[in-house]
């Protein structure tokens, strides 16, 4: 499958960054660099998971470069979902343009394997991608008669 330009920028500014990441404790040799899922997103963004040795991120990539603000690294930015808002932090490269990041893992220790780190990169990204439903959004709340008058054990609710 080949990827979008700018995701294999993206892909490739990291590899770069890799050698120098190696000598780091946090590094897991166990891993390799790789682009998960990638598609767009509503506002000229692609969104996928970028998986390295040392973190893993959801991240919003824009298709057409943004020449990198230094003064803006690091800023917040909501991000509309259907999962949900979620907050992305301005980042990159002079090469490769800004894009923004929420963070998923860092360290990665907890991952033995590349297939193991590309199964939470699926879910977490599927996660994002899909909206909360009506019957998770609804919590059976027990009348207060109910809650004080120990009868939540009956209902099956305690």
């Amino acid at each position: 499958m080949s990827l979008h330009p700018r995701v294999e920028a993206l892909v490739a500014a990291h590899q770069m960054a890799n050698a120098v990441m190696r000598e780091l404790p946090l590094y897991n040799p166990a891993l390799v660099i790789e682009a998960h899922g990638f598609a767009p997103l509503a506002g000229g963004m692609l969104l996928g998971v970028l998986i390295t040795p040392w973190f893993m991120n959801l991240v919003a990539l824009p298709e057409v470069v943004e020449p990198l603000d230094p003064a803006r690294y690091g800023s917040a930015r909501a991000f509309a979902l259907p999962a949900g808002e979620r907050v992305f932090r301005y980042a990159g490269d002079a090469a490769q343009g800004a894009f923004w990041a929420a963070s998923l893992h860092s360290p990665m220790a907890v991952f033995r394997s590349q297939p193991q780190a590309r199964a939470e990169a699926r879910l977490r990204l599927a996660e994002a991608l899909t909206p909360p439903s009506a019957e998770a959004d609804h919590v059976a709340c027990p009348s207060r008669r109910a809650f004080f008058g120990g009868k939540l054990a009956a209902r099956g609710e305690g």
